[in-house]
């Protein structure tokens, strides 16, 4: 691990959020390596989400449950370039996020959501600074 990331964790407050992502995310060594920004926690729960956002190396996007504040937040994602995994603990996405996912990554038995989330945290930890901001590769000079 290069360095230590802050993750934030976008979800429906209407889901059972605390045994569908936040049991697994604390328990996951690779997750608690690096800031986990869960917005339902006491240390986050009175920060405003625009903040979190603005502060966040890494977004992470449960789609499977709608709340108007889930619309807000991935409204205002789109004015940030930050890596977005979305995903879904009922690997669907509610027809209201639509326009706003394009895509959510499933998981199976042999690819659980918990290590499509370490996956997706790790290949960003293992990136320098300037590779984060800079993603092109110069393959040479002429």
């Amino acid at each position: 691990m290069k360095r230590r990331l802050k993750v934030y964790f976008i979800h429906s407050i209407k889901m059972d959020y605390k045994n569908l992502l936040y049991r697994d995310i604390v328990s996951s060594p690779v997750c608690t390596m690096h800031e986990l920004m869960l917005p339902q926690t006491k240390t986050y729960e009175a920060e405003y989400y625009k903040e979190l956002i603005k502060k966040a190396d890494l977004i992470i996007v449960d789609a499977s449950s709608y709340s108007f504040g889930i619309k807000l937040e991935l409204k205002e994602l789109q004015k940030y370039e930050k890596p977005i995994l979305y995903i879904s603990v009922t690997n669907e996405i509610t027809k209201k996020l639509n326009k706003y996912i394009s895509e959510i990554k499933l998981y199976t038995e042999e690819e659980p959501l918990i290590k499509i989330i370490e996956e997706f945290i790790k290949k960003y930890a293992s990136m320098s600074i300037e590779e984060y901001k800079n993603p092109v590769i110069v393959l040479g000079e002429l």
